[in-house]
């Protein structure tokens, strides 16, 4: 696929963008986005052909259509994409709308070639993890280049529909998390009298060193827990603060409301 329109220029639809820049160069780029600045900045830094004054031509020059504007706007962008009325068609759609189910793209857009993707931010740097479910009419071939077109946002994982909300309160939801714990843990050095310029790039490499430690030795967590707590040390103090203050509850039911607030939105 060598032509690919983008409809929404936000964060998410931005960050797509430069990731197929970026593994794909060879492609060529269009968008519809109501924004005059993100236009501006898409059309300058990523040489993205701007539709938006004609929005129902992209059927006519793109490969593939990728929906990436917010959910709620979906009625508002599909009659500036069909103008005068839905017609069937074979394009390719990609939607990354969160909690819009395929078959409501598949109705609301005209076809039947539907792939729903649940990116993060991390995307930008081609290191999201990505879920992704078919509708059942796509074959195996259109399925494979799908995966392949966007394999530079980072790890695909093809799931069924069903789990789709799990992945956005663990992966797509999730990297907010992480980043309030980061947050928390540059604070906590503030308190103790680090500035927090220093203190914030050294939570970064702690939680990235502890993200690649585990990566690297396949060992459960709650071992490596175990491996830093030395008996009456300083560790162990600070793990009891964790579990008083429920902090593996607390993220469990993060990830939990973000995936019953997904579910909510498909209705």
């Amino acid at each position: 696929m060598e032509k690919i329109a983008i409809v929404g220029m936000g964060f998410m639809g931005s960050a797509v963008a430069r990731a197929l820049r970026r593994s794909r160069p060879e492609i060529k780029l269009a968008m519809v986005e109501k924004d005059p600045a993100a236009r501006d900045s898409a059309s300058r830094d990523l040489g993205v052909l701007d539709y938006s004054s004609t929005p129902e031509d992209i059927w006519e020059w793109a490969e593939l259509v990728v929906l990436a504007f917010k959910p709620q706007d979906i009625e508002a962008a599909r009659e500036s994409l069909f103008p005068k009325g839905v017609k069937k068609h074979s394009r390719p759609v990609v939607s990354i709308l969160a909690g819009t189910p395929i078959r409501t793209i598949s109705d609301l857009f005209g076809t039947g070639q539907v792939t729903r993707m649940m990116p993060n931010l991390a995307a930008d740097l081609g290191k999201s993890v990505v879920g992704v479910s078919f509708a059942p009419p796509m074959d195996e071939a259109a399925r494979r280049a799908v995966l392949g077109t966007f394999a530079g946002l980072g790890t695909l994982l093809e799931i069924p529909e069903r789990s789709m909300a799990a992945i956005t309160g663990l992966c797509g939801s999730g990297i907010a998390f992480v980043f309030e714990f980061i947050n928390a843990l540059a604070l906590g050095g503030v308190e103790q009298g680090l500035p927090y310029s220093q203190a914030l790039p050294a939570a970064l490499d702690v939680v990235e060193s502890a993200a690649l430690l585990l990566r690297e030795s396949g060992v459960h967590p709650e071992e490596m827990v175990s491996r830093v707590c030395s008996p009456a040390g300083t560790t162990i103090a600070g793990v009891r603060e964790l579990a008083e203050g429920r902090l593996k509850a607390t993220v469990m039911r993060a990830v939990n409301a973000a995936a019953m607030r997904s579910r909510e939105l498909e209705g």
